[in-house]
């Protein structure tokens, strides 16, 4: 589209919008004026309203309490012989009714089942049933009663005479479309009085009320119903609450809402609204008929040098930028177009220079990123929110991961169970400047070993919150960490080996002397001595054996080297240690071993490794008074073995990290932090499982289980 069509069609757009917006700014300010008009007056018209409606009340009101008081209809009733009543009695109620300007009087002999209903209309309405009809209060009381499909005002008094005898009279109005007609003199107001949605009657259809209060309940007694249509009709209305109602029926009675509803017609204002519409709309026509014959003159003085100048502008946003845009023109058209000239020439002379600084970078950002991704270590870079800013190869195909699932993601969501709270602490220290570096040793749940090393990365360009990032250097270490363990392993077994060759060599040459000598004694004495003998030759024996055991536990087994028993294995490492547990200490050992268990996929020295160190921890937990119970059972994946303590129990902060290498709580006491690594390697070598449940102050809870043979 050409600038000079755009540029009429622009014209013609703020007209029309302006137009747009002129109508609906006068429209919505006069309808809200006529809108706050209508609230007043609905509002003084609806109080008018329910105050004429409840002027038949007082009214009523007013009548049976002079009633109570008559001393003429008193009389009237005590001179009464009749089951009927006489001339003189009807008389004075028709007068009575009359001032009261009611329909009807219904009169209840109290000497007599006689009741009458007098018609005090000349109109001929149909007779209100009086059984319906009935005194319930000692006193003067006015209500509303439907029956019939009738609405009445009910005013109810006894009359008492000086004799004793009495007269239960009921004046009723009808409430009808006649009465809510002179509840109000306004023609634009129209009212409606309802019994719930059971009856409604006024001078409006009863149909858009209706459709309104079903399964409504109001939250009090006044209500405001903004916009409704009744007969095509517009409307505003406000519905107030009038006490009760009794409705009788042949079945029952039963309590109903009454509503006056004051109804307020729009279609006047909806009318002047219209009207001033097509004012503004007609007047806008004339505007924009002249504004466009005034812009046909303006534009074609300007399309002509724009025209020049978008050509040359598309040339350059080819590549041409030779183009330049000729003419001699003055004023700010004419500074327009040297301009744009002079742009285009410094536009030539900077497009080399970026080529050259973009060739440059392209080719520095490759050099980069084959350096980095060339390393073997994984590495990550973390900013401040914790979020990866970049990954290399070795990092990706270590955990088997995406770019695009890590680069931008928080690495709490990588989900490679190596991230938890001291890794972000470090994290945190780095970013704040407070650590230069930090390096931390993690194991997973596959039993992958890794160290991670902290790095600062400065960027000075950056904002002072986001110029310090980290970097995160993972190295698998699990085959370093296994070659460590197995080394530190060796040289203790080697020298446990060591001691216990020398110590088994010193005690059994004496012991055969002993034994020997016993021996001997027990052949020559057959008296009383005999028996403490045998008793120094069992122990003797004892001794033997134990060293033998001590022999057998630091040297490898022979046979089938894979598997072991493992009640076998625990019980012959408790009683290698029991005795060492009871003199230095008041802990108890308690065993449950199943019975009948089948032999389990594991070495036995690896199996008493375990068991040692289990029951190592669990002793430096409880220090000096506890309980340690060891129990077996078969389960389905093979067997399972349960060491629990009462010790101090492990801190939910610290638990997962207890199976990593070289973690340890116990400072600088000779603790290499390797225990409870070990026991996870070599259960993990045989595909066993290891569980530990724990809670400061109530003890550990260490459950492994070993596949079967």
């Amino acid at each position: 589209m050409k600038l000079f069509q755009r540029t009429i069609l622009s014209f013609f757009g703020i007209i029309v919008l302006q137009t747009a917006l002129t109508v609906i700014l006068v429209a919505d300010s006069i309808e809200a004026s006529q809108a706050e008009d209508a609230k007043r007056e609905l509002k003084d018209e609806a109080l008018s309203v329910f105050d004429n409606f409840n002027a038949w009340k007082r009214a009523l009101w007013a009548q049976v309490v002079d009633l109570a008081a008559n001393e003429e209809l008193k009389r009237a009733i005590d001179a009464q012989a009749g089951i009927a009543f006489d001339d003189g009695l009807n008389g004075i109620l028709k007068d009575i009714g009359d001032r009261t300007g009611a329909e009807f009087i219904i009169a209840r002999s109290g000497w007599s089942p006689f009741t009458t209903v007098i018609p005090l209309s000349a109109s001929l309405l149909p007779f209100p049933p009086e059984r319906y009809f009935r005194n319930e209060k000692p006193h003067p009381y006015i209500e509303m009663v439907s029956c019939d499909s009738t609405l009445y005002f009910s005013g109810t008094v006894r009359v008492m005479g000086r004799g004793g005898k009495h007269l239960d009279l009921f004046i009723l109005k009808r409430v009808d479309s006649s009465l809510c007609s002179q509840l109000t003199f306004n023609p634009r107001i129209k009212s409606l009085v309802s019994v719930g949605n059971r009856w409604a009657v006024g001078t409006i259809g009863s149909g858009s009320f209706s459709a309104w209060l079903d399964g409504r309940q109001l939250a009090n007694s006044y209500a405001v119903i903004d916009r409704t249509e009744e007969a095509g009709v517009p409307y505003s209305a406000v519905v107030q609450q009038s006490g009760t109602v009794r409705v009788s029926t042949p079945q029952a009675d039963s309590q109903e809402t009454l509503y006056v509803a004051t109804y307020l017609s729009q279609l006047d204002n909806r009318k002047r609204l219209s009207a001033l519409n097509s004012g503004v709309i007609t007047v806008s026509v004339i505007v924009a008929a002249i504004t466009l014959l005034i812009s046909l003159v303006l534009t074609t003085a300007v399309t002509s040098p724009i025209r020049g100048l978008r050509d040359a502008m598309m040339r350059i946003k080819t590549g041409d930028f030779e183009a330049t845009v000729k003419g001699q023109r003055s004023g700010e058209i004419g500074d327009l177009l040297r301009g744009f000239n002079e742009m285009a020439r410094q536009l030539r002379d900077d497009s080399a220079s970026l080529s050259e600084y973009i060739a440059e970078i392209v080719r520095l950002k490759e050099y980069n990123d084959r350096i980095f991704n060339s390393i073997r270590e994984g590495i990550i870079v973390v900013n401040a929110t914790f979020s990866v800013e970049k990954a290399n190869h070795a990092f990706l195909s270590c955990f088997h991961l995406e770019a695009e699932s890590v680069v931008g993601r928080n690495i709490d969501e990588l989900s490679i169970g190596l991230f938890d709270e001291p890794l972000h602490t470090s994290i945190r220290s780095v970013i704040s400047g407070g650590v230069f570096a930090d390096t931390q040793t993690r194991r997973t749940k596959g039993g992958v070993s890794f160290e991670v090393k902290f790095y600062p990365l400065i960027e000075s360009a950056a904002p002072a919150g986001q110029a310090i990032h980290c970097i995160l250097v993972i190295e698998d270490v699990s085959r370093k960490i296994a070659y460590e363990e197995k080394i530190f392993q060796a040289e203790k077994l080697a020298s446990v080996s060591m001691l216990s060759a020398g110590v088994a060599h010193e005690i059994n040459n004496p012991l055969s002397s002993i034994l020997t000598n016993v021996q001997n004694l027990i052949d020559e004495d057959s008296g009383t001595r005999a028996a403490d003998l045998r008793i120094i030759e069992q122990e003797t024996k004892r001794i033997a054996r134990i060293v033998r055991n001590l022999l057998d536990f630091s040297s490898p087994r022979g046979g089938d080297s894979n598997t072991a028993d493992a009640n076998a294995v625990i019980s012959e490492v408790l009683q290698l240690i029991r005795y060492s547990i009871r003199r230095e200490s008041r802990i108890g050992i308690e065993l449950e071993l199943g019975e009948g268990l089948p032999r389990v996929s594991i070495g036995e020295d690896e199996l008493k490794q375990i068991v040692v160190n289990l029951i190592k921890n669990s002793l430096q937990a409880i220090d000096s008074d506890g309980t340690i119970a060891i129990g077996t059972r078969k389960v389905e994946a093979g067997i399972e073995i349960v060491v629990r303590d009462t010790g101090r129990g492990i801190d939910p902060e610290i638990l997962p990290r207890i199976f990593d290498p070289f973690f340890t709580t116990k400072g600088d006491d000779g603790n290499t932090g390797l225990g409870l690594s070990v026991v996870y390697g070599i259960v993990t070598k045989y595909r066993g499982t290891i569980t530990v449940e724990s809670s400061a102050g109530t003890g550990t809870t260490m459950c492994i289980i070993l596949p079967r043979a």
